[in-house]
This record gives C-alpha cells, sequence and structure tokens, in this order.
C-alpha cells in the first residue's frame, strides 16, 4: 500500500492529552470529536472514556510511581487500545495510515483496516 498519500494517525495515551496523535503538518494531538476526522460519535466517546480512565491512574504527587494498579487493569486497558485502533482504521478509510502505541513496551505498530 502506497502510504505517501495517506495522512497519519497514532493512537497513544499521554497524560492530560486526547489520545489521538496527527504527524505532519498537523502535528499534535488531537479531539477524537474534531471535524477533520469524522468520526462517529460513539467512537469519539469510547477514545475520550479510553484518555480518561488513562489519566485516572496519573499521581499528581509522585508522577513517577503513577500507573495502573494491577497488571490485568493494564492489560485490560492496552486491549481496549487496540481494539480502539483497529475501529479508528475501519472509519477512517484508505485514506489514513493509523498506528497504535503499546504502553508496555512503547513500541509502536500499524493497524490495517479492513
Amino acid at each position: 500500500m502506497n502510504t505517501r498519500n495517506q495522512q497519519t494517525i497514532k493512537v497513544m495515551a499521554d497524560y492530560e492529552c486526547h489520545p489521538l496523535w496527527l504527524t505532519g503538518a498537523d502535528v499534535g494531538d488531537i479531539a477524537p470529536g474534531d471535524p477533520r476526522l469524522n468520526l462517529s460519535p460513539q467512537l469519539a466517546q469510547r477514545f475520550t472514556n479510553w484518555a480518561e480512565q488513562f489519566d485516572q491512574t496519573l499521581n499528581h504527587d509522585d508522577p513517577i510511581s503513577s500507573g495502573f494498579l494491577t497488571r490485568q487493569a493494564e492489560e485490560e486497558f492496552v486491549a481496549t487500545g487496540e481494539s480502539l485502533a483497529s475501529d479508528l482504521a475501519r472509519e477512517l478509510g484508505s485514506g489514513w495510515r493509523v498506528l497504535y502505541q503499546d504502553i508496555r513496551s512503547d513500541t509502536t505498530r500499524e493497524v490495517r483496516y479492513g
């Protein structure tokens, strides 16, 4: 697939940021409800909920100790993020390249639509 004509968006949890990140000229986090994405309200809300869940793990008094209370909670969060990335790829279609960043390993992989 030719990625030169595609826009790239990354699904990435980061504290107190939107969970979607554009690359290129519009680099930065972007709200799931931003009209440039034209996501369904349901998917946009799921992304907002996912980001809020991550924000709840932030320890403002001791940021270094932030994180999920259990490994299972972290695994469930990652699984939800992977599912969201797949749904995002489906909704955006072939004009977009969707990446997902795994919080456990800090690795990024491409998510195919279809």
